[in-house]
């Protein structure tokens, strides 16, 4: 169990250092008196300290058999004593004094000055030091203690994030320091980092430090703040997985604001928290005399609060680096060293190439890897990853490094391998780690070489030192030593290697193939060729036959349930299931390139291939009988528990589900490659068959497994994948929740390190815990996929199993990340399926059917789902999927269109919200790295709503330039059109209780629902002129109705008593946008322009006057409708498309809202709706009449009273407004039968009800003898009218 503790370690001629370790240590430690007066000298000057022991004990440092004794405590005491909002903090704020880290000094009698002596701010009484305080101590004159503070600072760095990670991924233990535990540990990580720029001019300044122990623990606090350890922890899972081809920059990003176009909707595009273009200072010909004065440290400090690692690399990191990297540095800098080039290389494609740009800087590193010293050491790992980031980043950057001959360089251990276990394993276990670790990302490099086409040829010379790892081991001696996973890993990176050689054969039924002719190479890059496949197939299937070696079967025994005996759950099946996943991978690529979907030759035409290899049903039959053979129908009832007879499937699928993440993922990532290769073959014989089906068939005898490769293997186990599909719907489902939750930081967004991005439950985008569910998702779509293939003769499906498949691709989209772009394509493809469409009609009918008595009064042809397949597809792809790339300046403009004088050249470029970025094009496909920025994946939950808020505002476009096709108000129209089917479709279906997978619809916010529909009426009413939508969005109108009212009825039941705040859920203002309010006057000036009281429009501008809208927009739309003079034109209350009682109850008593319905009623801006009968006449009847005429709070009676006089005075002088008086006395007037009960010992008749109501107008003259006049009239008139 990991258990973090403090560790003081002295050492002569260095500081006190203060870090996090990995386990316990308790040791005893003796050292010269000389060295630790060196140490602690300055702080106690006055002590004479005699040769003694050090005793480190639990992080209690005791020096014993000394003239006095004392004991120097190192704790880091995490204490909150206020978390406060800080207006200068874009993260939550802390107190002054937030975090104490404490060096006390205990003794006999406290020396205060002596302690002071250290301290620079706060309390002098309290012990320890803050962070500010210890970033204060890194300027001291004294080279230990600058050292010590930045061993603290790298000690309080390293635990926030190691407590942020578990915390948030929920594997925090029992064993945890409980004061660890408590503190808010996002909180400190945001503090120490910004936006004060103290910390990274501090680290900026001591990298120049003449003291080496001083510029090492500046190293590892620079690493820390760069988060490295947990960025590479990530990335190499990402390789392992093989199925992320693309790296994501680290560097962090906001999303840009919600734009009316869009119908507000969330999720624009992201854009870094610092332009790229400020990383550095002056471009290469920008340096002359005027502009040389103009670059100032407040430009360094404004970008360093935008981004620390920008700021960074802007004060002038990389040449300090070069720098010390060629005056020798020792091993452990120059690690550290290294660490920092890579995570800034890993920050973005600017910050990569200022590295590369450093002069000598790439070329020092390489020539330290070249060194005459082959002693291994980690630091060469770390220098072939860094030339592989390089390498991911540009595919002109890998064949730069291949020309200089920086690959060959980096990759000689390839050309050597053991000549056998036993020699392999007298290096020894820690040599044999090393060793691992750098073959490892060497043949990673290779790989990205590879994916360019280039160094393919290289296969020759490494293939004899390739194939040692190749061949399954010995796994008993593996074991033995404890090896068992560098030996995998090096396996298992060498058959991703032979995976992205496979990627580069030619079609095998190409014309040059077909021909026996060698494929042309287009420029620098190579093909492999096919006379190598035969034998590295045989190799694979070697390993997949070593299932069935019993020294294998124990780590999967040792896997079961129930089984205790030591030597088997001991072991961990983990590293071979890396190894099966990239064999699996390795072998589907080579059964790819024979598909005929890419070929020129005449057969692609026919539909099938001319012939098959004889390894593709070998692979087909020693999966069905190492893999496949003894499942059975009961699998989802037998699961997890009888291992006689289980295939191998079946224990992957167990696995899956273990606590495990590794394990869950390397199980995964074998079921997908698994099911590739075996539809694949399927697919491939299948092919064949239909090229020799005019031959007579012959009969002949075939094994069991030739029986199942003959009737195909998907076929004999599809009540296995099904129970996978059900498995996989519901891990997606209840996993894509957390994705939605990643940008809750601002504008430091879901990336990692000083984003942050670990704090988002479930640890975040960066975790293993999101790639897992990212790989479920690619996972999910494999199998879907076989199943929509399998049902193509079905004539009709399961409605359920569609609606589950329409929830999972919601879903899906919902997962993805930048990287998934395929996913979320292969989603929208599934989702818009003729034969989902067709289902989503029926929904609709059923649901109207079932509300109305009748459905829509025409049927859809096929040619209609084609059409709604077509406009919607296309609709989501350019809405979600499209990436801006901005253009090049040719002129000195900049890209927001703004030129700037070479006098000013060097200023700050200013982040321009919606700066024009409109060329849309795909990512590079010359590059292995993508960007969080100008994309817009992950997706917010309600994208589903886009078709129908998506508008082309011409007042709001100003001088934006846009897509002509994709904002044509026509095309935009019909979108809108088919939006409303597909919308209607999902709410429908999500109302259906038929499956367990909850849909993601019903996690949309009713408010953005209700709002989306109000969009397109902001640009006029063509979307209500053809019938079809015209019933269509009523339809909606009237589901969303329903929604509505269980909403208020579920939210009137949480409620408590006289907390009516709680009832208003519908929070346009702060859900959609703050300035909501200046949407809703656009969307009155439409209404009153254009509706000519038609009742949809009509409908849906009546929804803000809902009891349950927010107030302030209840009272913004009742002022601007009331100014437009448009009240009238609303609907009767009966028609509206809510029940009467949301917009009645509870009564209104909000002062602003009433005097708001007073105004209007006393400006005559109610009399044609009191005519027509309008629902505003309604409701200032009723809210007025149940304020004035109930029961009142006794701090409401000011505000009664006046209201009623103003309606007074109004009806003196306006005697057409007595029938609206008179209603309003009359509202709520009791049926007889009530009439009739006894009521305080006494009769209740109507006169004497009225009477009560009389009565309080009298009160709220107040004396008034003109008012009471017109209450005796009034009276008069009530009398007469009874």
């Amino acid at each position: 169990m990991i258990h973090c503790c403090c560790v003081t370690k002295f050492i002569a001629n260095l500081a006190l250092k203060v870090c996090i370790t990995t386990t316990t240590i308790s040791a005893t430690t003796t050292v010269t008196s000389t060295a630790i007066s060196r140490i602690i000298g300055p702080i106690l000057r006055n002590e004479v300290i005699r040769r003694g022991t050090i005793r480190v004990r639990r992080g209690i440092v005791t020096l014993s058999n000394i003239d006095q004794s004392f004991t120097i405590c190192l704790c880091e005491k995490a204490h909150w004593n206020l978390r406060i909002h800080h207006k200068t903090l874009e993260f939550m704020g802390l107190d002054h004094r937030i975090f104490d880290v404490s060096i006390c000094i205990k003794q006999n009698g406290d020396n205060v000055n002596e302690r002071d002596y250290l301290r620079t701010e706060g309390d002098p009484g309290a012990s320890g030091y803050t962070i500010k305080e210890a970033v204060a101590l890194t300027r001291s004159v004294i080279p230990g203690q600058r050292a010590l503070a930045l061993h603290l600072l790298s000690s309080v760095l390293d635990k926030a994030l190691h407590y942020i990670c578990k915390d948030r991924t929920g594997y925090m233990t029992k064993n945890e320091n409980k004061v660890d535990k408590s503190v808010d540990w996002e909180a400190v990580w945001a503090f120490a980092l910004g936006p004060e720029p103290e910390l990274v001019l501090s680290l900026r300044i001591c990298l120049d430090d003449n003291h080496n122990s001083v510029v090492l623990a500046c190293t590892k606090v620079v690493q820390s703040v760069l988060s490295y350890d947990a960025n590479e922890n990530y990335c190499d899972m990402s390789e392992k997985i093989a199925t992320c081809d693309m790296d994501i920059c680290t560097a962090p990003v906001f999303r840009s604001r919600p734009d009316i176009n869009d119908g507000f909707l969330q999720g624009g595009f992201w854009k870094y928290s610092a332009k790229p273009s400020n990383i550095l200072p002056f471009s290469d010909d920008s340096m002359d005399n005027e502009t040389e004065g103009k670059h100032t440290i407040q430009d360094d400090i404004v970008v360093a609060a935008q981004d620390f690692t920008v700021g960074l690399v802007r004060m002038g990191i990389l040449p300090r680096l070069r720098y010390l990297l060629e005056k020798d540095p020792t091993t452990a800098l120059e690690e550290c060293i290294i660490s920092i080039l890579i995570a800034i290389a890993r920050h973005s494609p600017t910050c990569a190439n200022a590295v590369l740009k450093c002069e000598r800087l790439v070329q020092t590193i390489v020539n330290r890897f070249t060194a005459d010293n082959f002693e291994l050491r980690s630091s060469m790992t770390k220098s072939v990853k860094l030339l592989k980031v390089f390498a991911r980043l540009d595919q002109k950057t890998c064949l730069e490094f291949i020309k200089k001959g920086y690959f060959q360089a980096m990759t000689w251990n390839l050309y050597q391998s053991p000549s056998s276990v036993d020699h392999w394993l007298r290096l020894g276990k820690e040599k044999c780690k090393l060793t691992s670790a750098l073959i490892v990302e060497q043949m990673r490099f290779w790989r990205v070489c590879i994916q360019y086409g280039y160094c393919v040829s290289y296969f020759l010379e490494m293939f004899p030192a390739l194939c040692f790892w190749l061949n399954p081991p010995s796994f008993e001696k593996l074991v033995e030593n404890d090896v068992l996973d560098e030996s995998t890993s090096i396996s298992r990176e060498a058959y991703l290697v032979l995976e992205s050689l496979a990627g580069r054969l030619p079609n095998l039924f190409s014309k040059q193939c077909l021909n026996n002719q060698l494929p042309e190479s287009a420029g620098d890059t190579e093909v492999w060729s096919w006379n190598y496949v035969g034998p590295m197939v045989d190799l694979a299937i070697k390993w997949i036959a070593s299932r069935s070696d019993p020294e294998v079967s124990k780590f999967f025994e040792g896997q079961k349930e129930g089984r205790c005996d030591f030597p088997f759950r001991d072991l961990s099946a983990t590293p071979l299931l890396w190894v099966y996943a990239a064999v699996t991978r390795m072998l589907f690529r080579v059964l790819e390139r024979m598909t005929w979907g890419d070929t020129i030759s005449s057969f692609e035409t026919e539909g099938h291939v001319p012939w098959l290899p004889e390894f593709v049903p070998k692979i087909g039959l020693e999966l069905i009988k190492y893999w496949f053979l003894g499942f059975s129908a009961s699998f989802g009832a037998k699961f997890g528990r009888d291992s006689e007879g289980e295939s191998f499937m079946k224990e992957l699928v167990y696995l899956r589900q273990k606590d495990d993440i590794e394990m869950s993922l390397a199980s995964t990532c074998c079921l997908n490659g698994m099911v590739k290769i075996i539809t694949t073959i399927d697919n491939l014989i299948l092919s064949a068959k239909a090229g020799i089906c005019s031959l007579p068939r012959q009969e002949q005898s075939l094994s069991k497994e030739g029986k199942v490769l003959e009737d195909g293997i998907v076929n004999g186990c599809l009540v296995e994948l099904r129970y996978m599909l059900d498995a996989f719907m519901f891990s997606v489902s209840s996993g894509w929740h957390h994705i939605q939750s990643i940008e809750s930081f601002g504008r430091g967004g879901p990336v990692p390190g000083a984003g942050i991005g670990w704090g988002a439950p479930s640890g975040g985008f960066w975790s293993a815990t999101f790639l897992l569910a990212q790989i479920d998702a690619k996972f999910l779509v494999s199998l879907l996929e076989i199943f929509e293939n399998a049902s193509k003769g079905v004539v009709t499906e399961e409605t359920t199993f569609i609606i589950q498949r329409v929830n999972a691709g919601l879903g899906l989209c919902l997962t993805a990340g930048p990287r998934e772009k395929v996913v979320v394509e292969k989603a929208l493809d599934l989702l818009f399926h003729v034969s989902v469409l067709k289902n989503l009609d029926l929904c609709i009918h059923n649901f109207l059917f079932n509300r109305r008595g009748r459905t829509f009064g025409w049927q859809h042809e096929e040619e209609d789902y084609m059409h709604l397949r077509r406009m919607l597809s296309s609709h989501f792809r350019s809405r979600w999927l499209s990436v801006k790339v901005k253009s090049k300046s040719v002129d000195g403009s900049s890209s927001s269109g703004i030129k700037t004088s070479p006098k000013v050249g060097a200023c700050l470029e200013t982040i321009y919200e919606d700066s024009d970025m409109s060329s849309m094009t795909s990512p590079c496909c010359n590059s292995l790295m993508i960007e969080w920025a100008h994309q817009k994946l992950p997706l917010p939950v309600h994208f589903y709503l886009s078709p129908i808020s998506t508008i082309f505002h011409s007042k709001r476009a100003g001088t934006k330039k846009v897509d002509d096709v994709l904002h044509d108000p026509s095309y935009l129209i019909e979108v809108a059109k088919c939006g409303l089917f597909f919308v209607l479709g999902v709410e429908a279906m999500s109302i259906f209780h038929g499956t367990d997978i909850p849909s993601p619809v019903e996690q949309v916010s009713l408010t953005w629902k209700l709002h989306s529909l109000s969009v397109n009426f902001l640009v006029g009413m063509e979307i209500l002129e053809q019938d079809r939508s015209r019933v269509t969005f009523e339809a909606l109108q009237d589901l969303y109705g329903e929604l509505l009212d269980k909403a208020r009825l579920n939210q009137s039941k949480e409620v408590i008593s006289n907390d009516k705040k709680h009832l208003e859920f519908l929070r346009f203002q702060t859900e959609i946008h703050e300035s909501y309010s200046t949407f809703l006057e656009e969307l009155v000036e439409q209404f009153s322009a254009v509706s000519y009281g038609d009742v949809i429009f009509g409908r849906q501008v009546s929804l803000y006057l809902h009891r349950y809208v927010e107030t302030s927009i209840r009272l913004a739309a009742w002022n601007t409708l009331s100014n437009a003079r448009v009240l009238e034109l609303l609907p009767p209350l009966e028609k509206c498309f809510s029940g009467a009682e949301g917009y009645l109850e509870p009564a209104e008593d909000n002062e602003a809202i009433l005097e708001a319905y007073t105004k209007s009623w006393v400006s005559d801006a109610l009399d044609r709706a009191a005519i027509r009968g309008s629902v505003a006449y309604t409701l200032v009847v009723h809210h007025l009449s149940s304020f004035i005429f109930h029961a009142c709070p006794m701090d409401k009676l000011l505000l009664r009273n006046r209201l009623a006089r103003s309606l007074l005075r109004d009806y003196a002088g306006k005697q057409q407004h007595e029938g609206m008086l008179l209603n309003l006395i009359h509202h709520n007037k009791p049926p007889p039968s009530v009439m009739g009960e006894e009521l305080n010992g006494g009769v209740l008749s109507e006169r004497n009800w009225l009477e009560s109501r009389l009565k309080v107008l009298v009160e709220a003259c107040e004396g008034n003898s003109s008012l009471l006049i017109v209450v005796e009239k009034l009276k008069a008139a009530v009398e007469k009218s009874s």
